[in-house]
C-alpha cells in the first residue's frame, strides 16, 4: 500500500494567507465614516448625535456667509473634524427651530485630542470662523484666563465653494481658548443631559 502523501503549503500560499488576514484586520479596524449621516437638533431634546459620538459647544463653529458648520467630534474615542450642511426643518416658536445637519466632509484624526490639540476656536486674518488647528500647543496669558496658540502641526478650514475641508497656511490662523468658559459650557451641557 503506498504511503499517504502529505501536502504542505508552500511559502507563496502562507504569504497569501497572512496578507489576507492582515487585510481583514485592517479593514475591521478602520473607523466608520459618518459622511452623508443626518443629525437632528429638535427642541426640547437637543442635538441627536450618533450613539458613540459627542461634541461640546466650544467644539462647533459656523462658517461666515454659509449654512455650513465645522465641528470637532469624538466618536468611539477617536477625534474627527466634520464639515456639516445646516437646514431649518421646523420652526417651533420665536427662538426654537428644528435643525437638520448633514456630514458632507470628514477627517479622522486618532492622534489628536478634541478640544485641546484639535481646536475650532480659531479665526482667519479677516476674522472668519470655522478654522481648525491640529497638533496644537497652548501658552497661557499672565492672568491664566486665556490660552493662545503657541504652535500647531497644521490647520484646515471649510471651503464654502467646494464644500470640503481644505488645508490652509498656519500663519494666517489665530486661536484663543478660554478654559473657564469651556468648563462652564461643559457643565451646562452635562446638566442639560441629566435633566432630559
Amino acid at each position: 500500500m503506498p504511503a499517504a502523501t502529505v501536502l504542505r503549503p508552500g511559502r507563496a500560499t502562507i504569504a497569501a494567507a497572512v496578507a489576507t488576514s492582515l487585510a481583514c484586520a485592517t479593514a475591521s479596524a478602520a473607523p466608520p465614516s459618518y459622511l452623508g449621516r443626518p443629525i437632528y437638533s429638535v427642541a426640547p431634546a437637543g442635538l441627536q448625535l450618533p450613539p458613540t459620538c459627542s461634541v461640546e459647544p466650544t467644539w462647533r463653529a459656523p462658517l461666515t456667509g454659509a449654512e455650513l458648520e465645522v465641528w470637532v467630534v469624538v466618536c468611539d474615542n477617536v477625534a474627527r473634524v466634520w464639515l456639516l450642511k445646516r437646514q431649518i426643518k421646523e420652526i417651533y416658536g420665536a427662538k426654537e427651530q428644528g435643525l437638520r445637519f448633514e456630514v458632507i466632509d470628514e477627517r479622522v484624526l486618532p492622534e489628536e485630542t478634541a478640544g485641546d490639540t484639535l481646536s475650532v476656536q480659531c479665526t482667519g486674518p479677516d476674522g472668519s470662523a470655522g478654522l481648525v488647528v491640529r497638533g496644537a500647543r497652548w501658552r497661557p496669558t499672565e492672568d491664566r484666563h486665556e490660552l493662545h496658540l503657541a504652535s500647531a502641526g497644521g490647520a484646515m478650514r471649510g471651503d464654502i465653494s467646494r464644500r470640503h475641508l481644505v488645508d490652509v497656511n498656519l500663519g494666517s490662523v489665530d486661536c484663543t481658548r478660554f478654559p473657564d468658559r469651556e468648563a462652564m459650557m461643559r457643565k451646562l451641557q452635562q446638566s442639560d443631559r441629566t435633566q432630559k
